[in-house]
């Protein structure tokens, strides 16, 4: 499958902070973390080729593990680091911060990133560092400004979507390119991190 559905998958991600405004703070801390538990111990299920299931549910399991695996870059260190640290890093922002400051940093991570992602592969001409075009990361600002506006006033919104292109951006430098090799430096824990604590330090003045 490629990058741009990829994307689509990742934006569909906003579904779930919808869903936090009606369950709660808590409740949705909770849910990003059980989805991020899941899926680190299938990635290391699939890592080790354990075979477990007999008969019907091995076929589902092996259906279901092409499938989701079409979704996942090759170049990864294990399947599903992405996804997994999409939903710890949410998970943790949930629990950090208020309900509104942490349904608009993960708003902007999965519109934001998803978004500039596709357009920076479609239009982006002019590299900021490594994959990352001026383009694309326009295209996080602008997405990421409009998604927070459903949630903080516009000054708090503005700081925030500036942080969250920012920290979108650190994962290409070359400083960091080891520890993105080993799943570490991604930004998708960094962007809702990163901008929510920036919207709750200025919303506080």
């Amino acid at each position: 499958m490629n990058e741009t559905n990829r994307k689509l998958v990742h934006i569909s991600g906003l579904l779930f902070v919808v869903l936090a405004q009606f369950a709660g703070k808590w409740a949705a801390a909770f849910y990003f973390m059980v989805i991020a538990a899941t899926l680190l111990i299938y990635s290391e299920h699939i890592r080790r080729e354990h075979r477990r299931f007999r008969g019907f549910l091995k076929r589902f399991e092996e259906q279901f593990r092409d499938i989701v695996l079409e979704l996942e870059r090759k170049e990864v260190p294990r399947p599903f680091v992405g996804a997994f640290w999409f939903f710890f890093g949410c998970g943790v922002a949930f629990i950090a911060f208020p309900l509104n400051v942490a349904s608009a940093a993960c708003a902007m991570l999965a519109v934001g990133d998803g978004l500039s992602t596709m357009i920076g592969m479609r239009y982006g001409r002019h590299k900021i560092v490594g994959k990352k075009s001026w383009e694309g990361s326009l295209a996080m600002f602008v997405f990421s400004l409009a998604v927070g506006l459903f949630f903080l006033k516009p000054m708090v919104v503005i700081a925030g979507a500036a942080v969250a292109t920012l920290f979108e951006l650190l994962p290409e430098a070359r400083f960091f390119h080891r520890h993105r090799r080993l799943g570490f430096m991604d930004d998708n824990w960094l962007v809702p991190l990163a901008a929510g604590a920036a919207m709750l330090a200025l919303a506080a003045f």
